[in-house]
Protein backbone atom coordinates (compact mmCIF):
# COMPACT_ATOMS: atom_id res chain seq x y z
CA UNK A 1 0.00 0.00 0.00
CA UNK A 2 0.92 3.38 0.17
CA UNK A 3 0.36 6.59 1.78
CA UNK A 4 -0.36 10.00 -0.10
CA UNK A 5 0.17 14.08 1.27
CA UNK A 6 -4.15 13.86 3.08
CA UNK A 7 -2.85 10.51 5.06
CA UNK A 8 -5.52 8.25 2.92
CA UNK A 9 -4.32 5.09 2.57
CA UNK A 10 -5.04 3.23 -0.74
CA UNK A 11 -4.15 -0.56 -1.10
CA UNK A 12 -1.76 -1.23 -4.16
CA UNK A 13 -3.11 -3.52 -7.01
CA UNK A 14 -1.94 -7.43 -7.21
CA UNK A 15 -0.55 -8.49 -10.42
CA UNK A 16 -2.72 -11.24 -11.51
CA UNK A 17 -0.22 -13.29 -13.53
CA UNK A 18 2.54 -12.69 -10.71
CA UNK A 19 -0.39 -14.28 -8.43
CA UNK A 20 -1.51 -17.02 -10.99
CA UNK A 21 2.22 -17.96 -11.08
CA UNK A 22 2.53 -18.62 -7.39
CA UNK A 23 -0.58 -20.12 -7.62
CA UNK A 24 0.61 -22.76 -10.40
CA UNK A 25 4.36 -23.19 -8.80
CA UNK A 26 1.99 -24.01 -5.49
CA UNK A 27 0.37 -26.21 -7.28
CA UNK A 28 3.14 -27.65 -9.49
CA UNK A 29 5.43 -28.35 -5.89
CA UNK A 30 1.82 -30.26 -4.40
CA UNK A 31 1.72 -32.43 -7.55
CA UNK A 32 5.45 -33.13 -7.72
CA UNK A 33 5.48 -33.95 -4.06
CA UNK A 34 2.40 -36.10 -4.89
CA UNK A 35 3.97 -37.81 -7.19
CA UNK A 36 7.55 -38.58 -5.34
CA UNK A 37 5.36 -40.06 -2.24
CA UNK A 38 3.13 -42.10 -4.20
CA UNK A 39 6.20 -43.50 -5.97
CA UNK A 40 7.85 -44.01 -3.21
CA UNK A 41 4.96 -45.92 -1.39
CA UNK A 42 4.43 -47.81 -4.78
CA UNK A 43 8.18 -48.90 -4.20
CA UNK A 44 8.17 -49.69 -1.16
CA UNK A 45 4.65 -51.96 -1.56
CA UNK A 46 6.62 -53.33 -4.57
CA UNK A 47 9.40 -54.10 -2.67
CA UNK A 48 7.48 -55.61 0.24
CA UNK A 49 5.41 -57.90 -2.56
CA UNK A 50 8.65 -59.41 -3.70
CA UNK A 51 9.92 -59.84 -0.31
CA UNK A 52 7.16 -61.55 1.32
CA UNK A 53 6.96 -63.32 -2.23
CA UNK A 54 10.54 -64.62 -1.69
CA UNK A 55 9.79 -65.41 1.56
CA UNK A 56 6.57 -67.51 0.59
CA UNK A 57 8.55 -69.28 -2.03
CA UNK A 58 11.58 -69.83 0.47
CA UNK A 59 9.11 -71.50 2.81
CA UNK A 60 7.14 -73.48 0.24
CA UNK A 61 10.98 -75.08 -0.96
CA UNK A 62 11.37 -75.69 3.25
CA UNK A 63 8.09 -77.05 3.52
CA UNK A 64 8.71 -79.76 0.67
CA UNK A 65 11.82 -80.88 1.90
CA UNK A 66 10.37 -80.81 5.44
CA UNK A 67 7.54 -82.77 4.31
CA UNK A 68 9.72 -85.45 1.96
CA UNK A 69 12.00 -85.74 5.21
CA UNK A 70 8.86 -86.37 7.73
CA UNK A 71 7.93 -88.99 4.56
CA UNK A 72 10.83 -90.68 4.37
CA UNK A 73 11.12 -90.57 8.50
CA UNK A 74 7.72 -92.49 8.36
CA UNK A 75 8.28 -94.81 5.69
CA UNK A 76 11.67 -95.73 7.78
CA UNK A 77 10.24 -96.25 10.94
CA UNK A 78 6.51 -97.45 10.04
CA UNK A 79 7.56 -100.71 9.55
CA UNK A 80 8.88 -101.37 13.31
CA UNK A 81 6.52 -102.72 16.09
CA UNK A 82 7.56 -103.98 19.77
CA UNK A 83 8.11 -107.78 19.79
CA UNK A 84 6.45 -108.97 23.04
CA UNK A 85 8.12 -111.98 23.32
CA UNK A 86 11.77 -110.18 22.91
CA UNK A 87 10.99 -106.85 24.38
CA UNK A 88 12.61 -105.78 20.81
CA UNK A 89 11.74 -103.87 18.40
CA UNK A 90 11.92 -105.39 15.14
CA UNK A 91 11.65 -103.83 11.56
CA UNK A 92 10.62 -105.39 8.79
CA UNK A 93 11.39 -103.40 5.38
CA UNK A 94 8.45 -102.57 3.59
CA UNK A 95 8.68 -103.80 -0.29
CA UNK A 96 9.33 -101.77 -3.41
CA UNK A 97 8.96 -102.22 -7.32
CA UNK A 98 10.91 -101.00 -10.18
CA UNK A 99 10.72 -100.51 -13.66
CA UNK A 100 12.42 -98.42 -16.11
CA UNK A 101 9.95 -96.84 -18.73
CA UNK A 102 11.74 -95.15 -21.48
CA UNK A 103 14.93 -94.07 -19.73
CA UNK A 104 13.32 -93.14 -16.76
CA UNK A 105 13.64 -95.09 -13.47
CA UNK A 106 9.66 -95.48 -12.13
CA UNK A 107 9.43 -96.82 -8.06
CA UNK A 108 6.76 -97.70 -5.89
CA UNK A 109 6.84 -98.24 -2.10
CA UNK A 110 4.82 -99.64 0.32
CA UNK A 111 4.13 -96.79 3.25
CA UNK A 112 2.62 -99.56 4.91
CA UNK A 113 -1.12 -98.92 7.07
CA UNK A 114 -0.22 -95.57 8.13
CA UNK A 115 -2.08 -91.99 6.71
CA UNK A 116 -1.15 -89.72 4.97
CA UNK A 117 0.71 -86.81 6.99
CA UNK A 118 -0.04 -82.92 6.92
CA UNK A 119 -3.25 -82.94 5.60
CA UNK A 120 -6.59 -81.34 5.09
CA UNK A 121 -10.03 -82.55 4.69
CA UNK A 122 -12.08 -81.99 1.95
CA UNK A 123 -15.95 -83.34 1.44
CA UNK A 124 -17.22 -86.06 -1.04
CA UNK A 125 -20.08 -87.28 -1.90
CA UNK A 126 -21.49 -90.86 -2.70
CA UNK A 127 -22.01 -89.29 -6.43
CA UNK A 128 -18.99 -88.15 -6.71
CA UNK A 129 -16.81 -90.42 -5.94
CA UNK A 130 -19.48 -93.19 -8.03
CA UNK A 131 -17.52 -90.70 -11.13
CA UNK A 132 -14.21 -90.91 -9.68
CA UNK A 133 -12.86 -93.23 -12.26
CA UNK A 134 -11.49 -96.19 -10.64
CA UNK A 135 -14.50 -97.91 -10.20
CA UNK A 136 -13.97 -101.91 -11.19
CA UNK A 137 -16.81 -103.31 -13.46
CA UNK A 138 -16.96 -107.12 -14.47
CA UNK A 139 -18.30 -110.09 -14.17
CA UNK A 140 -18.48 -110.02 -10.31
CA UNK A 141 -19.04 -106.67 -9.58
CA UNK A 142 -21.83 -105.47 -11.68
CA UNK A 143 -22.72 -101.40 -11.58
CA UNK A 144 -24.10 -99.80 -8.36
CA UNK A 145 -27.81 -99.65 -8.25
CA UNK A 146 -27.47 -95.96 -7.50
CA UNK A 147 -25.25 -95.30 -10.62
CA UNK A 148 -26.21 -92.39 -12.99
CA UNK A 149 -24.82 -91.27 -16.33
CA UNK A 150 -26.33 -87.83 -16.06
CA UNK A 151 -22.91 -86.31 -16.45
CA UNK A 152 -22.08 -87.71 -19.45
CA UNK A 153 -20.85 -85.12 -22.50
CA UNK A 154 -20.99 -85.73 -26.04
CA UNK A 155 -17.58 -86.56 -27.39
CA UNK A 156 -17.84 -84.97 -30.91
CA UNK A 157 -19.88 -82.30 -30.06
CA UNK A 158 -18.01 -81.00 -26.98
CA UNK A 159 -14.77 -80.96 -28.72
CA UNK A 160 -16.14 -79.24 -31.54
CA UNK A 161 -15.49 -82.71 -33.11
CA UNK A 162 -11.65 -82.38 -32.90
CA UNK A 163 -12.04 -85.95 -31.97
CA UNK A 164 -13.98 -87.63 -34.65
CA UNK A 165 -16.66 -90.53 -33.40
CA UNK A 166 -19.23 -92.10 -35.49
CA UNK A 167 -22.20 -90.05 -34.56
CA UNK A 168 -23.06 -87.75 -31.47
CA UNK A 169 -24.49 -90.66 -29.31
CA UNK A 170 -20.83 -91.27 -28.51
CA UNK A 171 -20.40 -90.17 -24.58
CA UNK A 172 -18.56 -90.13 -21.77
CA UNK A 173 -17.99 -88.71 -18.32
CA UNK A 174 -15.82 -85.86 -17.95
CA UNK A 175 -12.33 -86.65 -16.38
CA UNK A 176 -12.26 -89.23 -19.41
CA UNK A 177 -13.36 -86.95 -22.53
CA UNK A 178 -10.67 -84.66 -20.98
CA UNK A 179 -7.64 -87.29 -21.00
CA UNK A 180 -8.62 -88.66 -24.61
CA UNK A 181 -8.73 -85.08 -25.98
CA UNK A 182 -4.78 -84.24 -24.58
CA UNK A 183 -3.96 -87.32 -25.53
CA UNK A 184 -4.91 -87.12 -28.88
CA UNK A 185 -3.57 -83.66 -29.22
CA UNK A 186 -0.22 -84.89 -28.37
CA UNK A 187 -0.81 -87.52 -31.18
CA UNK A 188 -1.63 -85.13 -33.49
CA UNK A 189 1.36 -83.26 -32.86
CA UNK A 190 3.30 -85.95 -33.52
CA UNK A 191 1.45 -86.62 -36.84
CA UNK A 192 -0.71 -89.02 -35.98
CA UNK A 193 -4.54 -88.75 -36.74
CA UNK A 194 -7.72 -90.44 -38.28
CA UNK A 195 -8.58 -91.89 -35.06
CA UNK A 196 -12.12 -92.40 -34.50
CA UNK A 197 -14.24 -93.35 -31.24
CA UNK A 198 -16.31 -96.10 -32.45
CA UNK A 199 -18.10 -96.52 -29.17
CA UNK A 200 -18.35 -94.88 -25.65
CA UNK A 201 -20.90 -95.13 -22.33
CA UNK A 202 -23.20 -98.05 -23.31
CA UNK A 203 -26.78 -97.81 -21.39
CA UNK A 204 -28.15 -100.66 -19.49
CA UNK A 205 -30.74 -100.96 -21.98
CA UNK A 206 -28.47 -100.89 -24.95
CA UNK A 207 -26.67 -103.62 -23.35
CA UNK A 208 -29.85 -105.63 -22.58
CA UNK A 209 -31.00 -105.30 -25.98
CA UNK A 210 -27.76 -106.67 -27.40
CA UNK A 211 -27.25 -109.48 -24.85
CA UNK A 212 -30.63 -110.17 -25.63
CA UNK A 213 -30.47 -110.37 -28.84
CA UNK A 214 -27.70 -112.71 -28.65
CA UNK A 215 -29.28 -114.85 -26.44
CA UNK A 216 -32.03 -115.31 -29.13
CA UNK A 217 -29.58 -116.67 -31.39
CA UNK A 218 -28.58 -119.12 -28.94
CA UNK A 219 -31.54 -120.72 -27.73
CA UNK A 220 -31.67 -122.89 -30.51
CA UNK A 221 -28.64 -124.84 -28.88
CA UNK A 222 -29.20 -123.95 -25.00
CA UNK A 223 -31.98 -123.09 -22.46
CA UNK A 224 -32.05 -122.17 -19.26
CA UNK A 225 -28.78 -121.29 -17.20
CA UNK A 226 -26.41 -122.81 -19.90
CA UNK A 227 -28.37 -120.00 -22.42
CA UNK A 228 -27.19 -117.49 -20.34
CA UNK A 229 -23.87 -118.29 -19.66
CA UNK A 230 -23.13 -119.05 -22.88
CA UNK A 231 -24.15 -115.84 -24.02
CA UNK A 232 -22.12 -114.10 -21.66
CA UNK A 233 -19.07 -115.32 -23.54
CA UNK A 234 -19.90 -113.21 -25.94
CA UNK A 235 -21.99 -109.89 -24.50
CA UNK A 236 -21.44 -108.92 -21.00
CA UNK A 237 -24.40 -109.49 -18.89
CA UNK A 238 -26.34 -105.94 -18.57
CA UNK A 239 -24.66 -104.71 -15.89
CA UNK A 240 -21.44 -105.71 -15.71
CA UNK A 241 -20.21 -104.14 -19.61
CA UNK A 242 -16.96 -102.16 -19.03
CA UNK A 243 -19.09 -99.66 -21.29
CA UNK A 244 -21.76 -99.01 -18.96
CA UNK A 245 -18.96 -97.22 -16.41
CA UNK A 246 -18.69 -93.86 -18.68
CA UNK A 247 -15.18 -94.21 -19.24
CA UNK A 248 -14.49 -96.34 -21.82
CA UNK A 249 -14.00 -96.32 -25.37
CA UNK A 250 -13.19 -98.21 -28.39
CA UNK A 251 -11.25 -96.94 -31.25
CA UNK A 252 -10.44 -98.02 -34.69
CA UNK A 253 -8.78 -96.11 -38.20
CA UNK A 254 -11.04 -93.97 -40.55
CA UNK A 255 -10.24 -93.55 -43.02
CA UNK A 256 -8.26 -96.69 -42.99
CA UNK A 257 -6.68 -97.03 -46.54
CA UNK A 258 -4.00 -100.04 -45.84
CA UNK A 259 -7.35 -101.84 -43.79
CA UNK A 260 -4.59 -101.93 -40.77
CA UNK A 261 -5.94 -103.38 -37.70
CA UNK A 262 -5.83 -100.47 -35.41
CA UNK A 263 -3.21 -101.78 -32.86
CA UNK A 264 -1.11 -102.96 -35.85
CA UNK A 265 -1.53 -99.06 -36.96
CA UNK A 266 0.91 -96.58 -35.56
CA UNK A 267 -1.65 -95.18 -34.14
CA UNK A 268 -2.99 -97.60 -32.26
CA UNK A 269 0.53 -98.22 -31.67
CA UNK A 270 1.26 -95.03 -30.16
CA UNK A 271 -2.18 -95.29 -27.81
CA UNK A 272 -1.39 -98.47 -26.47
CA UNK A 273 2.24 -97.63 -25.82
CA UNK A 274 1.34 -94.16 -24.35
CA UNK A 275 -2.43 -94.04 -22.76
CA UNK A 276 -1.20 -94.48 -19.46
CA UNK A 277 1.00 -91.19 -19.64
CA UNK A 278 -3.08 -89.20 -19.82
CA UNK A 279 -4.86 -91.35 -17.38
CA UNK A 280 -5.92 -94.61 -19.23
CA UNK A 281 -5.14 -98.09 -20.52
CA UNK A 282 -5.90 -100.56 -22.28
CA UNK A 283 -8.53 -102.65 -20.99
CA UNK A 284 -8.14 -105.83 -21.99
CA UNK A 285 -5.12 -107.53 -22.99
CA UNK A 286 -5.25 -110.99 -24.49
CA UNK A 287 -3.43 -113.49 -25.57
CA UNK A 288 -1.06 -112.13 -28.23
CA UNK A 289 -3.02 -108.77 -28.08
CA UNK A 290 -2.48 -105.98 -28.71
CA UNK A 291 1.08 -107.69 -29.03
CA UNK A 292 2.76 -110.47 -27.91
CA UNK A 293 5.03 -108.37 -25.36
CA UNK A 294 1.74 -107.76 -23.60
CA UNK A 295 0.99 -110.35 -20.80
CA UNK A 296 -2.33 -112.29 -21.31
CA UNK A 297 -5.08 -111.22 -18.38
CA UNK A 298 -8.15 -112.77 -19.78
CA UNK A 299 -7.82 -115.19 -16.45
CA UNK A 300 -8.86 -111.92 -14.61
CA UNK A 301 -10.65 -109.76 -16.88
CA UNK A 302 -12.84 -112.93 -18.14
CA UNK A 303 -12.39 -111.36 -21.45
CA UNK A 304 -10.98 -113.07 -24.46
CA UNK A 305 -12.23 -111.94 -27.29
CA UNK A 306 -10.08 -108.91 -28.49
CA UNK A 307 -10.80 -105.72 -28.16
CA UNK A 308 -9.50 -101.80 -28.61
CA UNK A 309 -10.87 -100.69 -25.51
CA UNK A 310 -9.11 -98.24 -23.54
CA UNK A 311 -10.06 -97.18 -19.86
CA UNK A 312 -9.75 -94.06 -18.09
CA UNK A 313 -8.55 -94.47 -14.70
CA UNK A 314 -6.55 -91.69 -13.95
CA UNK A 315 -2.77 -90.54 -14.45
CA UNK A 316 -1.54 -91.99 -10.63
CA UNK A 317 -3.64 -95.22 -11.10
CA UNK A 318 -2.35 -95.49 -14.38
CA UNK A 319 1.31 -94.63 -13.70
CA UNK A 320 1.02 -97.82 -11.08
CA UNK A 321 -0.54 -100.45 -13.18
CA UNK A 322 1.98 -99.44 -16.16
CA UNK A 323 4.92 -100.14 -13.74
CA UNK A 324 3.46 -103.29 -11.86
CA UNK A 325 2.06 -104.04 -15.65
CA UNK A 326 -1.43 -105.06 -13.83
CA UNK A 327 -4.67 -105.22 -15.56
CA UNK A 328 -7.68 -103.13 -13.54
CA UNK A 329 -8.82 -106.06 -11.33
CA UNK A 330 -5.38 -107.40 -10.58
CA UNK A 331 -4.41 -103.52 -9.34
CA UNK A 332 -7.26 -103.32 -6.95
CA UNK A 333 -6.87 -106.36 -5.55
CA UNK A 334 -3.34 -104.88 -5.01
CA UNK A 335 -4.51 -101.68 -3.03
CA UNK A 336 -6.37 -104.03 -0.79
CA UNK A 337 -3.11 -105.44 0.10
CA UNK A 338 -1.42 -102.16 0.00
CA UNK A 339 -3.25 -99.35 1.16
CA UNK A 340 -1.00 -96.66 0.92
CA UNK A 341 1.80 -96.36 -2.16
CA UNK A 342 4.29 -93.86 -2.98
CA UNK A 343 5.27 -93.93 -6.61
CA UNK A 344 8.40 -91.80 -7.56
CA UNK A 345 9.77 -90.71 -11.04
CA UNK A 346 13.68 -90.90 -11.31
CA UNK A 347 13.70 -90.29 -7.11
CA UNK A 348 11.05 -87.68 -7.35
CA UNK A 349 7.74 -87.83 -5.21
CA UNK A 350 5.07 -88.11 -8.73
CA UNK A 351 1.94 -89.61 -6.83
CA UNK A 352 0.81 -90.52 -3.64
CA UNK A 353 -2.53 -92.84 -3.14
CA UNK A 354 -4.27 -93.93 -0.25
CA UNK A 355 -7.20 -96.93 0.09
CA UNK A 356 -9.51 -96.68 2.85
CA UNK A 357 -12.76 -98.64 3.58
CA UNK A 358 -16.22 -97.48 2.49
CA UNK A 359 -18.27 -96.50 5.21
CA UNK A 360 -21.62 -96.56 3.26
CA UNK A 361 -22.62 -93.01 4.29
CA UNK A 362 -23.97 -90.61 2.11
CA UNK A 363 -20.67 -88.77 1.97
CA UNK A 364 -17.14 -88.80 3.61
CA UNK A 365 -14.32 -86.56 5.06
CA UNK A 366 -11.07 -87.58 3.40
CA UNK A 367 -7.94 -86.65 3.57
CA UNK A 368 -5.38 -85.28 1.12
CA UNK A 369 -2.12 -83.83 1.98
CA UNK A 370 -1.16 -80.12 1.98
CA UNK A 371 1.83 -80.03 -0.44
CA UNK A 372 -0.16 -82.06 -3.37
CA UNK A 373 -1.02 -80.04 -6.27
CA UNK A 374 -4.11 -82.11 -7.03
CA UNK A 375 -6.08 -84.87 -6.06
CA UNK A 376 -8.60 -87.74 -7.25
CA UNK A 377 -11.01 -89.93 -5.47
CA UNK A 378 -12.70 -92.88 -6.37
CA UNK A 379 -14.87 -95.79 -5.03
CA UNK A 380 -13.36 -98.73 -6.39
CA UNK A 381 -16.50 -100.88 -6.15
CA UNK A 382 -14.41 -103.52 -3.83
CA UNK A 383 -15.62 -102.54 -0.59
CA UNK A 384 -13.00 -98.84 -1.06
CA UNK A 385 -12.30 -95.55 -1.27
CA UNK A 386 -9.11 -94.47 -3.35
CA UNK A 387 -7.44 -91.48 -3.05
CA UNK A 388 -4.67 -90.38 -5.05
CA UNK A 389 -2.53 -87.22 -4.75
CA UNK A 390 -0.17 -85.78 -7.46
CA UNK A 391 2.64 -83.50 -6.59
Amino acid sequence: MRVNANKNVHQMKRDPYKTLMRVALILLAVVLLGAVAYYLCSLAITNDYAAKRDEIIRQNEENEIAFNTRMNELRSSQNAFFDVETGEVVTVELPYWENTIDGALWRIEDDGKTAPENTHDIVADRNELMLGGLMLINAWHPLPSEFSDEALVAVGSTSGYKIPVTDNSVKLFRPAYDALFEALEIAAGQGLENYLVQEGYRSNDAQTELFNKRMAKLQDKYSGDILIEQTKKEVNYPGTSEYQTGFSFSMRLYPNPDDLEFVESPQGKWMVDNSWRYGMVFRFPTKDFPDATWEDKSYKTAVSIELNLFRYVGKAHAAAMRVMNFCLEEYVEFLMEHPHISIYEDGALKYEIYRIADTKEASFNLPVPNPSSSYQASFDNMGGIVLAYSY
